[in-house]
């Protein structure tokens, strides 16, 4: 039995470790769990998003320094409110902000009650008096913190509506995200931005790529959240069928915490160059070609091409280096994402567009292009390949 045989089994794999059942347990982190996807999740319809939004605003401008968390909370829980978005709002009065909303306010307020603008000077002030500065204060910060929550309410609802995302799908992310939640928030958060931000998923999901009995082979899986994915839309009596590879250790050590009770889903821990593909109905290689030289991309994808049976179909999104500034502005992004800390460390090697079709027709696959509907930068590019008959088998 091959190492990945073994895997997909439930045997231990490398080191003698169990993907399957990894990390199991850590009850005394439930609560944590609990008041995360509490808070993070409680009363997002457009409106209650809106209306968090405004209250937080409207707090954070208020001159009650010190008392603007203990309020959110007050007001959040009596207007039933998202109290992560409530203060969120609220942090509109940072230390960046804080002066010029106060000048605001203090001009605002003083002119409503005077009749005349502030003029700011020493001898002026002395002449107003705390008192007149705090009553000045008040009054302004009722003004502008009004106007300011009002646009801030009114642009958080028009983003809200017009998410693309129907509360089903936001249901099921929830259900992802809390199992990483257990391994970190960092991970949590990273899991759920992925599932909202990129459009691939939504993707996969609406072509019934991700449903069992299908076979799923992710190349550069990241902390597997594909596989996470096919164990909440598997059918009753189905058996998952999943293995990620990834040559980041956290990522596959997260990925194995989340998915431990997931049977079926396998994540490996292996760079690409040296890996044997499986037999597979679905393979996902998901920006990261680029990650390897020309030459171990074009032998991943004959290998790839030579393990999956014909009409299997293979999803690679790369970014295209045809594409101008738009790639530039892309490859940046990635250079800069280089220094986060456990990211491996890699070369980049681009290919353009066309390149990458040619590469993939040259494995064995018939390609269709995907990129118009489901980018959210021309910057990539989305090839469909479907395993011909024949592949080609050399190399």
């Amino acid at each position: 039995m091959s190492a990945t045989d073994q895997e997909i089994s439930g045997d231990p794999g490398p080191g003698g470790v169990a993907p399957s059942g990894a990390g199991a347990g850590r009850p005394g982190r439930n609560w944590l769990r609990r008041l995360y996807m509490t808070l993070r999740t409680e009363h997002r319809t457009p409106g209650k998003v809106a209306f968090a939004v405004a209250v937080g605003v409207f707090v954070g401008c208020s001159p009650a320094w010190g008392l603007h968390l203990a309020l959110c909370v007050l007001l959040a829980t009596v207007f039933r409110l998202n109290r992560v978005i409530v203060y969120a709002g609220a942090y509109v009065g940072n230390p960046l902000t804080a002066a010029p909303i106060l000048f605001a306010e203090l001009q605002t307020g003083h002119r409503l009650l005077h009749k005349v603008w502030l003029h700011v000077s020493i001898a002026d002030v002395g002449t107003l008096g705390l008192g007149g500065v705090v009553a000045d204060v008040v009054v302004g910060s009722l003004v502008v913190g009004g106007v300011l929550a009002a646009l801030s309410g009114f642009l958080a609802w028009a983003v809200a509506k017009s998410s693309s995302h129907h509360e089903a799908y936001r249901e099921v992310v929830d259900a992802i995200v809390v199992r990483y939640v257990d391994v970190s928030i960092r991970d949590a958060e990273a899991a759920r931005a992925r599932l909202l931000r990129d459009p691939m998923w939504p993707f996969l999901i609406e072509e019934g790529v991700l449903a069992t009995p299908l076979r799923i082979l992710d190349l550069g899986c990241g902390r597997a959240v594909a596989g996470a994915l096919a164990g909440e839309f598997s059918r009753p009596g189905d058996a998952v069928w999943y293995l990620g590879v990834d040559a980041c250790d956290r990522y596959v050590r997260a990925a194995r915490h989340a998915l431990h009770d997931v049977d079926g889903c396998v994540v490996q821990a292996m760079d690409l160059r040296d890996f044997d593909p499986p037999a597979a109905d679905v393979v996902l290689i998901n920006d990261v070609l680029r990650f390897l030289p020309f030459t171990a991309q074009d032998a991943l994808l004959r290998r790839v091409a030579r393990a999956v049976p014909a009409g299997a179909r293979a999803f690679v999104r790369e970014k295209d280096a045809g594409a101008g500034w738009r790639f530039v502005a892309a490859s940046l992004r990635d250079r800069i994402a280089a220094f986060r800390p456990s990211v491996p460390r890699h070369g980049w090697h681009y290919r353009r567009a066309e390149d990458l079709r040619n590469a993939l027709v040259a494995a064995g696959f018939s390609v269709g292009e995907r990129t118009h509907a489901r980018m959210s930068s021309p910057a990539w590019v989305l090839f469909e390949g479907v395993r011909r008959p024949a592949a080609v088998s050399r190399g």
